[in-house]
């Protein structure tokens, strides 16, 4: 197979915010996967601050891309701001199925509310990601953010977003479902 484009479509956790270009999530984990043999681009869709609205919004310049791949990654603004999970559910399913109409292959990755956020809104934000994977049957990546915990070692000074070091866990942990849903693209 020739080079893989594949698109990464997020907020501030995929653009990399705070963090110099080659430090972002995009970026180590492309050269992860060069690493690992991969013949591959990511192009980095993240904006900071966008919302699973914004996401909307801006689907059209991802898709007229015309990536190989893509993973979408909203849902942690959405969260902070306790919007609605249904909308969110909504707004998340509208973008896969837009890519799959397109015939790009889709990888969602899921966000897992913080510790300040109210128990009844993290339960009913948890379960979005799992029903739109199984519902678009599409590959799913529970938590981008897996391994760095609250673990203020791993985060910048805002305790929310992941610095160098955080982002180097979260691409390790990442490494094998990215794999494999490249392998069955």
């Amino acid at each position: 197979m020739g080079k893989i484009t594949l698109a990464a479509f997020g907020d501030s956790l995929t653009e990399g915010y705070g963090l110099p270009a080659y430090s972002s999530f995009p970026a180590q984990l492309e050269r992860k996967l060069l690493e690992e043999g991969y013949h591959i681009e990511i192009i980095n869709f993240g904006i900071s601050g966008d919302t699973s609205a914004d996401g909307l919004i801006r689907l059209v310049d991802v898709i007229e891309s015309k990536p190989d791949a893509v993973y979408v990654e909203f849902g942690a603004n959405d969260c902070f701001q306790l919007m609605d999970p249904e909308q969110i559910k909504i707004n998340i399913t509208s973008m896969v199925e837009s890519f799959q109409e397109a015939g790009i292959p889709v990888i969602l990755l899921g966000f897992k509310p913080m510790n300040f956020t109210p128990q009844s809104y993290a339960s009913a934000f948890n379960a979005i990601f799992q029903t739109v994977s199984k519902e678009c049957s599409i590959p799913f990546y529970p938590n981008i953010t897996d391994g760095t915990g609250e673990n203020p070692e791993y985060y910048q000074p805002d305790g929310v977003h992941p610095n160098t070091e955080g982002v180097a866990i979260m691409v390790d942990k990442i490494l094998p479902a990215m794999k494999n849903f490249l392998d069955n693209i």
